[in-house]
């Protein structure tokens, strides 16, 4: 009994999907699109794409092409490359599609289609480890300034929710994906400055956001994300 019962939770985790937003790119019949992953497990993954390559641009949604026929058929093999999510390097993952449909974004029409992989890589089960540790991270939603550089060049940016491992961003300026920027965050108690690697950039989410992993983030962020609770905690008792 006690082995069926492990075989049970362990395909539950198995199939257990975690929300995501990371950009990737798949392959179908030699051609290759843009897409973002907006869920991943072990077997597999939901991708969202609007059938563009890379080099085209968006047309205006009443002109937009997609056409059920265009959505890669089911039972088709699938190469989909992935760099974003805080991997050192790209990772590709071999699948079938096992349904697809047509949705709608703020773009218009987009295809939707669910992928099993063909095997899971040991790269991708620590993917999914970190991704799932950050979100046990406890999140501080935050409306607060700060600065970063990126290629040497500084900008303003509003802080929207922060952990001691990162935050989400807004800026009239998102860095590329992948790169590394320097972060200056000030209060009234002290100034800190840290580097942070360009983790995500949220498609449908507020114009200009981007998500960011810090990277060595110093103790005093604990401490200060630690107040700024505390305070928070304070002011709701009061009201």
């Amino acid at each position: 009994m006690g082995t069926v019962q492990n075989r049970v939770l362990q395909d539950r985790r198995r199939l257990s999907r975690l929300s995501v937003q990371l950009e990737c790119r798949f392959k179908d019949s030699d051609k290759e699109y843009g897409a973002l992953m907006l869920d991943l497990s072990q077997g597999g993954t939901l991708l969202s794409s609007t059938l563009l390559s890379p080099q085209e641009t968006i047309p205006a949604p009443d002109n937009f092409p997609v056409r059920e026929e265009s959505i890669p058929k089911q039972e088709s093999k699938v190469s989909i490359t992935l760099e974003s999510g805080g991997l050192k390097g790209p990772m590709t993952l071999k699948g079938t599609i096992k349904r697809s449909a047509i949705g709608m974004s703020e773009y218009g029409k987009v295809a939707q289609f669910g992928v099993e992989f063909e095997h899971t890589p040991l790269e991708l089960l620590r993917l999914i480890s970190t991704l799932s540790s950050r979100r046990r991270t406890s999140r501080f939603t935050a409306q607060i300034g700060c600065r970063f550089k990126s290629d040497d060049t500084d900008y303003a940016a509003r802080i929207l929710n922060m952990t001691t491992e990162g935050a989400l961003l807004s800026s009239t300026f998102v860095p590329a994906l992948n790169s590394n920027i320097s972060m200056t965050l000030k209060t009234e108690e002290e100034s800190l400055s840290f580097e942070a690697t360009v983790a995500s950039i949220p498609e449908g989410g507020e114009p200009g956001s981007f998500a960011v992993e810090f990277i060595n983030a110093p103790p005093a962020l604990a401490r200060m994300l630690g107040a700024m609770s505390a305070g928070d905690r304070k002011k709701g008792n009061a009201d």
